[in-house]
C-alpha cells in the first residue's frame, strides 16, 4: 500500500538545507527564518567554523570569498567582524545586511520550534577545540536533545564523543565503502548523512538493524524527492528546496 501523506512526512521528515537555501542566502538567518516559516520543517542543517576568537560560526566554507564581500580564511576574522560582513548580496542585493551569523544566534531562533543537524568543519582548528566549542554552545542552550553534530572528520565525531554521551553524532560521506555501516557505529554514531545517490536497500536496511538514521543530501529535483518520498524505509530528505520536498509529499 503507498504511504499516506502524513506517513510520508513522517517517513521522510524535511532536513532545510543551510535554510531555505534555494530561496535565501545560505546559511544567513534568512534562510533559516524563511525555513522556519514553513511548520511542515522539522530540521535545519548548517555548518560551523571557529572565528579567531572561537566562536562557532556558520558559514559553509573556510574561505570568505565566495559568500561574502571579504577575502580570507573565516579563522583570521573575529564573530563582531564575520557578523559586520555581507554575506548576502552574491545571493541577492536585497539581502546585502545578512552577516555571517553565530551558532548560538541560530540556537536561539531555532529552540523550541525545529532541530538542528549541526556539520562541524573548522578545517583550521583543531578537533577537540572545534568540539568543544561547539558543545558548550549547544549545552548553554539545553538544546542537547535538539541537535545532532555531523561531520565528514571522524577526528571531529570522536572528539565530541570524549566530551558528551547525550549529544549524538553522525558520519558524512559520500561514498558507500565496504562496512559502511559498522564504520559509523564502531565511531560512536547513531547517525549516517549519505549522498542520495549511495542510497540502497541493503544499506538501509543495516542502518535500520543497527539504529542508525539515515539522512541523504542533498536532494533538489523534483523526480528524486517523488522517488525518495514514496519509499517505505525512513530516510531522512535534505533540500535547498523545502517547498518542493512538501509539494512531493504532498502529490
Amino acid at each position: 500500500m503507498p504511504l499516506t501523506e502524513v506517513e510520508r512526512m513522517k517517513q521522510h521528515p524535511c532536513v532545510a538545507h543551510r535554510g531555505f537555501s534555494g530561496k535565501a542566502p545560505e546559511n544567513t538567518m534568512a534562510a533559516f527564518r524563511m525555513a522556519l516559516a514553513m511548520p511542515e520543517v522539522q530540521w535545519m542543517e548548517l555548518d560551523v567554523h571557529l572565528s579567531r576568537d572561537q566562536i562557532p560560526v556558520v558559514i559553509h566554507d573556510a574561505t570568505l570569498k565566495r559568500t561574502t564581500n571579504a577575502q580570507g580564511r573565516v579563522s583570521h576574522y573575529t564573530a563582531a567582524q564575520l557578523a559586520a560582513l555581507d554575506a548576502g548580496s552574491w545571493f541577492n542585493p536585497s539581502y546585502s545586511k545578512e552577516g555571517v551569523p553565530t551558532l548560538d544566534q541560530v540556537l536561539a531562533l531555532s529552540a523550541g520550534r525545529c532541530r538542528l543537524n549541526v556539520e562541524i568543519k573548522a578545517e583550521d582548528a583543531h578537533p577537540p577545540l572545534a568540539a568543544r566549542r561547539v558543545l558548550d554552545a549547544i549545552m548553554v542552550r539545553k538544546m542537547e536533545h535538539d541537535v545532532v553534530i555531523t561531520s565528514f572528520n571522524p577526528a571531529i565525531l570522536i572528539a565530541v564523543r570524549e566530551l558528551t554521551n547525550i549529544v549524538p553524532t553522525g558520519l558524512i560521506i559520500n561514498d558507500q565503502p565496504p562496512g559502511l555501516i559498522a564504520n559509523v557505529r564502531s565511531l560512536g554514531c547513531t547517525f549516517l548523512s549519505i549522498g542520495f545517490r549511495h542510497l540502497t536497500l541493503p544499506l538501509l536496511q543495516q542502518a535500520e538493524q543497527a539504529g542508525v538514521t539515515v539522512m541523504a543530501w542533498t536532494v533538489d529535483q523534483a523526480a528524486d524527492l517523488k522517488k525518495l518520498v514514496n519509499r517505505p524505509e525512513p530516510i531522512m530528505i535534505c533540500t535547498n528546496f523545502p517547498d518542493r520536498w512538501l509539494q512531493a509529499i504532498r502529490n
